[in-house]
C-alpha cells in the first residue's frame, strides 16, 4: 500500500506524553453485505475509569483541516472518538504488545493518530496510510493498540505496536468483526495490497526477536508473533468475546479474524451487543462485561452510500452505559454542537488544553451536561420505548428536502 508522506506541520498535533489506563473497550465492524441496510456499521464502547466528562464539539473545516465531530475526555490520550465530513471514523482498543524496546523518533506519536486521521482522512484506507506513514517515521508510545477506521465503502482494523511495527486488515464486505483488548489480525499477506497493509519487516523483525520460527510455528501469526501473553489469556478479554460471538455468530468460536454472522446486522443488533452484561451484583454494579461500570461512552457509526456524506454518516451516540442510556444520531452534515456540550466556547480552545486542564473538572464544570448522564444512570433500565421515537423522529427527519442538522440534533436533547 501506497505510504503517505507526511509533513511536520501535519504532526505537530500537539505531541502529548500522559499515559491512560486501558479498561474494557469493545468495538465491532460490519461490512455493507453483512448489514440490513447495506451501511458499513462500527461500533464501539469507551471503557475507562476515574473521574471522566465528555465534551462533544464540531471542529469546522479550514484550508488545513476537514470538518469533525470530536467526542473528547479531556486529560485522555486514547479515548476519544471521531467521525470527519467524509463519514471516515476511528475509535480504537488497548490492545498489549510482547514489546519491551521500541523504536522513536522526535518522541513518537500517541493522541496524534486519532486526531490527525479526522483533521485529513478523506477515506478508511487513507486512514490506513495515515495511521501506518505515522508510526513507521515516529514510532508508537503505547505498548499497543489496533485502531478501528471506517467510511461507507469499508472497515478496517489497524494494530500497532510499540516502536515502528504495525500490520492492518480490511474487514471482508460479508463479515463481522469483534475485538475486546487483545489483537485479532492473525495471519497476513502482505502482498495482497487489497486487503493488508503494514511494516515490511514485520516477519522479519518478529524472527529476530525469537517471537516467531518459520520451521516450528508454520504460517506468520501476527497476534500470536506479537500479542502479551497476558492480554490474550485475559478472562476479562475471552469472556467478552464470546458474549459478541454468540450473539453474531452462535454458541461457537469463528476462530478468524471475520466470519459471516447468522442473520445480516441492523442497528439495533449494534446496540443490542454494546448493552450486553452479565446480572447485577449484589451491590449494583456491572460485572466486567461489553456493558460496565466503566463505559463512559457509546458510539455506532451507521455509514451510508448514496445519501451524500451529509445525511448518510451517523455517529449514533450513548453517553454512558448503553444498558440504560438511548442512542442520539449526529449527522456528519451538523456544523455546531448544541450549546452546552463543551466545557469552552471554541473546540480550537478544547484542542489547545486537552491535556492541560485536565483535573477537578467536576469542580471547575458543576453545571456541564455530562453529570446529568454519570448520576442519572440506573442498572438496565429499558431505553427501548424511548429508542423507537428517536428511531421515528429521525426516519422522518431523512425524508424532509431542507435539513436542518443542527436544530434537529438539538430538539433530541
Amino acid at each position: 500500500m501506497k505510504k503517505i508522506l507526511l509533513p511536520l506541520a501535519i504532526l505537530c498535533c500537539s505531541m502529548l506524553t500522559a499515559t491512560a489506563q486501558d479498561y474494557n473497550c469493545f468495538s465491532i465492524i460490519a461490512g455493507s453485505a453483512a448489514t440490513v441496510d447495506g451501511s458499513v456499521l462500527m461500533a464501539h464502547n469507551e471503557d475507562d475509569s476515574g473521574e471522566q466528562m465528555l465534551n462533544v464539539y464540531v471542529v469546522p473545516a479550514t484550508d488545513k483541516n476537514l470538518r469533525y465531530i470530536w467526542c473528547e475526555f479531556p486529560g485522555m490520550e486514547v479515548a476519544d472518538v471521531f467521525m470527519n465530513q467524509f463519514g471516515v471514523s476511528i475509535a480504537s482498543n488497548g490492545c498489549p504488545s510482547r514489546e519491551d524496546k521500541g523504536e522513536f523518533t522526535d518522541g513518537g506519536v500517541l493522541y496524534e493518530v486519532r486526531l490527525s486521521v479526522a483533521k485529513y482522512a478523506r477515506s478508511a484506507r487513507e486512514a490506513v496510510e495515515l495511521i501506518g506513514s505515522m508510526v513507521e517515521t515516529f514510532g508508537y508510545k503505547g505498548s499497543g493498540r489496533s485502531y478501528i477506521v471506517a467510511d461507507p465503502a469499508e472497515g478496517w482494523v489497524v494494530s500497532v505496536v510499540k516502536g515502528k511495527h504495525w500490520v492492518a486488515q480490511r474487514v471482508p464486505d460479508d463479515k463481522v468483526m469483534t475485538i475486546p483488548n487483545y489483537y485479532v489480525i492473525g495471519e497476513i499477506d502482505l502482498d495482497d495490497a487489497v486487503n493488508f497493509a503494514g511494516a515490511e519487516d514485520l516477519v522479519e523483525y518478529a524472527v529476530s526477536r525469537g517471537w516467531y520460527d518459520p520451521a516450528k510455528d508454520g504460517a506468520f501469526n501476527f497476534a500470536k508473533a506479537y500479542a502479551s501473553e497476558k492480554s490474550v489469556k485475559s478472562e476479562n478479554n475471552i469472556s467478552r468475546h464470546k458474549e459478541a460471538w454468540e450473539y453474531f455468530f452462535g454458541a461457537e468460536k469463528p476462530g478468524e479474524f471475520a466470519s459471516v454472522p447468522q442473520k445480516k446486522v441492523s442497528l439495533r443488533d449494534m446496540m443490542n451487543v454494546l448493552a450486553l452484561h452479565e446480572p447485577v451484583t449484589a451491590d449494583g454494579h456491572l460485572e466486567n462485561s461489553i456493558c460496565n461500570d466503566h463505559t463512559i461512552l457509546s458510539s455506532i457509526f451507521q455509514l451510508r452510500k448514496g445519501m451524500g456524506f451529509d445525511t448518510g454518516c451517523v455517529m449514533w451516540n450513548a453517553f454512558g452505559r448503553p444498558c440504560c442510556e438511548v442512542y442520539v444520531p449526529w449527522y456528519a452534515g451538523i456544523t455546531k454542537a448544541p450549546a452546552g456540550f463543551g466545557r469552552f466556547a471554541t473546540p480550537q480552545e478544547a484542542e489547545q488544553k486537552h491535556m492541560t486542564d485536565a483535573k477537578d473538572k467536576r469542580k471547575k464544570y458543576p453545571d456541564h451536561f455530562y453529570w446529568k448522564h454519570v448520576d442519572g444512570q440506573t442498572v438496565g433500565t429499558d431505553t427501548e420505548e424511548q429508542q423507537r421515537e428517536i428511531f421515528k423522529a429521525r426516519k422522518k427527519f431523512e425524508k424532509e428536502g431542507k435539513k436542518d442538522y443542527n436544530a434537529f440534533i438539538q430538539s433530541l436533547y
